[in-house]
């Protein structure tokens, strides 16, 4: 794309990744003999950063790519409203029945993944990709990628297709 404009948000919520298992997978070797805790597994809360970037290979009659406000307007009610301030949790996790039952009247995301940050960042993807195609702007604007920010030293990018 020779255009690219970066839009950010900001969220606090809660999460699990009930899947971490530190002493296996694709960087378990990096870990020497010491068998560390999986902390992650705990129930934990981040201050989110979501930076989403579209681009175009051509501008409007208003000279961009589209306006910071429509990709602000696309995304503000699924932040702001859905995940701002609730607790994240994968309908395949083994608490989520005992979450159901006991803590309704708490603010829960339910989703289908388990709510790493590459997953979190594939999921606003495609929801974005989603709202463009119903607006009829995927022809000319195309979602280049999005990145969540769980900490301010570590952050995960999807990038789709």
């Amino acid at each position: 794309m020779k255009y690219e404009i970066t839009k950010r948000f900001k969220f606090e919520a809660g999460h699990r990744v009930w899947k971490q298992n530190l002493t296996e997978g694709k960087g378990a070797k990096l870990l020497g003999t010491e068998i560390p805790p999986n902390p992650c597994l705990n129930i934990h809360g981040h201050s989110y950063k979501l930076e989403v970037t579209v681009g175009s290979n051509t501008l409007n009659q208003q000279e961009m790519v589209i306006d910071f406000y429509h990709i602000k307007a696309a995304l503000k009610d699924l932040v702001d409203n859905v995940f701002d301030h609730s607790f994240i949790i994968d309908k395949n996790d083994p608490i989520y029945p005992i979450f159901k039952e006991n803590f309704q009247c708490y603010k829960i995301t339910e989703v289908d993944f388990c709510p790493t940050a590459e997953a979190l960042a594939r999921y606003f993807y495609e929801f974005l990709e989603k709202k463009l195609k119903e607006a009829e702007l995927l022809e000319d604007i195309k979602v280049i990628s999005v990145t969540v920010w769980e900490t301010e030293t570590g952050k995960a990018t999807y990038k789709g297709d």
